[in-house]
């Protein structure tokens, strides 16, 4: 069905870091993939980014959607909506004063549910005409209180809200205008759930600089399909809107996962429809109050990999990287770094073969920035998890343990070079930006390394190593010729 276009609304836009190659072919995302399309097809795509398109049909819009779910396309956002067919869901262990300001960020006229999880100050006066208040006399989790409030909802929506967030009054109906299906689009399209944004709030003390600089709820980016092997794997349950029926068919929040449940969640309800992450959709979230509650926090969540890589095998991975990337890497730090060079330079000069769609120039381009990206990727895995592991092959083989440490390294360059780039842009200044950049740094090893204890400490509780393992793509499916038996006599 063809649809018309042409108003500012209507303008589409490059995602970060996303290029052409040449007339027809678009390149980014994260991963890393190279699309090429039909000329008609590019032809389209380069009418909408710069709002000039007046019609397409529905071969485009399935083109559209694959550009969009890669990452290498970003729609324009819808106008907001209302806030009618929700209803908001408060989980609290908290004093009555914080539920109380959240709720006077919410729409006057919007149904609340807040379930007390057995919060010394009991919080039935918050109850009014509008609000319930349903109480847990001993705490039994924020999974148990969420579907505990989920129960009594009756509308089509349930706005899940956590009691240290600071929401926008219109986010509510601003997700809803992004994800309610019009009559025209198909049911495989329908989203079951959407997340904002999660900022941090600004505060005082070591807890709220480190916040500040890594907030383990802010995922940043543009607008994304979420789920397994996706750009955005996963939401943080501290604001989302969720299509209530699709909740209570896969059975809600898991009760008895005390931190991941929010992943667990949107891995089950990715097989009902679509997830989606909509950045410029931001709610605020209150930080941690001290630096060593808020790495605590971290511990936590890196505790619940294991939890979550044996409910679902093979899905949790830490680094993902294409074979012939991760190879020529590999043999540099196992064998010997000019054997990995070597390698990393005959598989960009054959590369050409596996891209026959694209000029060799292009091709070999493509190749040695996989083999940089892997490198920082690898890097960054030798680190997180990886960091104890490291260490102690680095003690225990000073020659490996030098190559692990530069590999590390180099992993280390690549955040501060995106937290540089990050910074300069915001400050537009080489001083600030290079001081914010050391900031961060700093913060993201104290990260880095709360998060691995977490890790380590659930592989051995779980006795798995599935948070360990890193997914090696495009492996080659060898098959072995078969012996021909000889003819009986």
């Amino acid at each position: 069905m063809s649809q018309p276009l042409g108003s500012a609304s209507t303008k589409w836009r490059l995602g970060p870091g996303v290029r052409w190659l040449d007339a027809t072919t678009l390149a980014g995302g994260a991963p890393y993939r190279v699309i090429t399309m039909p000329p008609r097809g590019a032809d389209i795509v380069r009418d909408l980014l710069v709002g000039s398109a007046e019609s397409h049909d529905a071969a485009v819009d399935q083109l559209l959607e694959r550009l969009e779910s890669a990452g290498l396309v970003l729609a324009p956002p819808p106008s907001a909506t209302d806030h009618l067919g929700v209803t908001v869901v408060i989980p609290a262990r908290s004093a009555r004063g914080p539920v109380r300001d959240v709720l006077r960020h919410l729409p006057a006229d919007v149904p609340v549910v807040i379930v007390d999880d057995g919060s010394p100050e009991p919080l039935f006066p918050l109850a009014n005409a509008r609000v319930q208040v349903l109480r847990h006399n001993q705490s039994r989790g924020p999974a148990a209180a969420r579907n505990a409030g989920a129960a009594t909802v009756r509308t089509p929506w349930i706005a899940f809200l956590d009691a240290d967030t600071v929401p926008d009054e219109n986010w509510i109906a601003e997700l809803k205008g992004r994800i309610v299906p019009t009559d025209s689009e198909a049911a495989a399209d329908r989203v079951v759930l959407a997340a904002p944004r999660i900022y941090p709030l600004p505060a005082s003390g070591l807890g709220g600089w480190f916040e500040q600089r890594v907030c383990a709820l802010d995922l940043d980016g543009s607008p994304s399909d979420v789920g397994i092997g996706k750009t955005v794997s996963y939401v943080p349950s501290a604001a989302l809107l969720v299509d209530a029926d699709a909740f209570r068919r896969v059975g809600g929040f898991d009760e008895s996962m005390m931190v991941g449940e929010d992943v667990d969640l949107v891995w089950r309800l990715a097989a009902l429809g679509r997830i989606r992450y909509l950045p410029d959709v931001r709610v605020g979230h209150t930080a941690r109050g001290s630096l060593s509650a808020a790495l605590n926090r971290r511990r936590m969540y890196g505790s619940s990999a294991a939890d979550l890589g044996r409910r679902h095998p093979g899905s949790l991975r830490h680094v993902d990287v294409s074979v012939w990337s991760f190879g020529p890497w590999l043999l540099g730090v196992a064998v010997h770094p000019v054997l990995g060079i070597g390698t990393a330079g005959f598989t960009a000069a054959i590369s050409p073969w596996g891209m026959p769609e694209l000029s060799a120039a292009n091709a070999r381009r493509l190749a040695v920035q996989g083999h940089l990206r892997a490198g920082g990727a690898l890097g960054r895995w030798l680190i997180r998890p990886m960091l104890p592991l490291t260490i102690v092959a680095g003690l225990a083989s000073p020659r490996l343990g030098r190559r692990l440490f530069a590999a590390a390294g180099v992993g280390l360059a690549y955040l501060v070079t995106m937290d540089v780039r990050s910074a300069r842009t915001a400050t537009n200044g080489w001083t600030s930006a290079v001081r914010l950049a050391a900031e961060s740094l700093v913060a993201r090893t104290l990260d880095d390394v709360a998060y691995s204890i977490g890790v380590w400490q659930g592989v051995l509780a779980r006795r798995t190593l599935e948070p360990l393992l890193p997914r090696v793509r495009d492996v080659p499916a060898w098959r072995w010729p078969r012996r021909r038996r000889s003819p009986s006599r």
